[in-house]
């Protein structure tokens, strides 16, 4: 048989049905660690964002891997529509007044032809 299987497959046996059932059983196995362990991941990201000793923009230690979580945010916003929303919320909060105003400033800086019209902005 040159076919490839899959890993964890331990067959051929005598006995395909008991081989595809083992083989089954070994993805059910996988599927609920992989659950397990995004459940444990989310809560590790989760407290790492809300260490107040860590700057938004430095990489933060999460395991064994360090994530920007800025760098995360841009990605998320793009892709996730639940961080979308979140991202809209929080945007159209009063809270966030300041940081509009300081987004409005820096695109103008570095906009204001394209926004103002001006004739050579193309």
């Amino acid at each position: 048989m040159n076919a490839r299987h899959p890993v964890g497959y331990f067959g051929p046996t005598s006995n395909p049905c008991a081989d595809a059932a083992r083989w089954e059983d070994e993805q059910d196995r996988l599927d609920e660690q992989a659950e397990s362990l995004e459940i444990e991941a989310y809560g590790i990201a989760l407290a790492a964002l809300g260490s107040k000793q860590a700057s938004w923009f430095k990489a933060h230690d999460m395991g064994d891997a360090l994530i920007a979580p800025d760098e995360a945010l841009t990605d998320a916003l793009g892709n996730d529509t639940d961080v979308t929303d979140a991202f809209d919320a929080l945007m159209t909060d009063p809270a966030a007044q300041k940081l509009r105003e300081a987004l409005a400033c820096f695109i103008a800086k570095h906009n204001w032809r394209e926004i103002a019209g001006w004739p050579d902005a193309a």
